[in-house]
């Protein structure tokens, strides 16, 4: 009795070892995540404002007449 007593304590001992780890790794990927977003958004403004800039009237390039117009 006093063994699967002692085989029940280790294997909660090692779940909860386990499960902290999932925990500081699901953390760890939540910031990843967040920082990335962060990243994508700065990204995606200075694409804008380069095409932005690079038409001069902020107009895209698909919307221009061509040169022969």
């Amino acid at each position: 009795m006093e063994d699967r007593i002692n085989d029940l304590e280790s294997r909660i001992a090692f779940q909860e070892h386990t499960i902290q780890e999932l925990q500081d790794l699901v953390a760890t990927h939540q910031k990843q995540l967040y920082d990335m977003e962060e990243a994508m958004k700065v990204m995606a403004r200075r694409i804008s404002q380069m095409s932005t800039a690079s038409s001069g009237t902020g107009v895209g390039s698909e919307e221009e007449r061509p040169p022969h117009y």
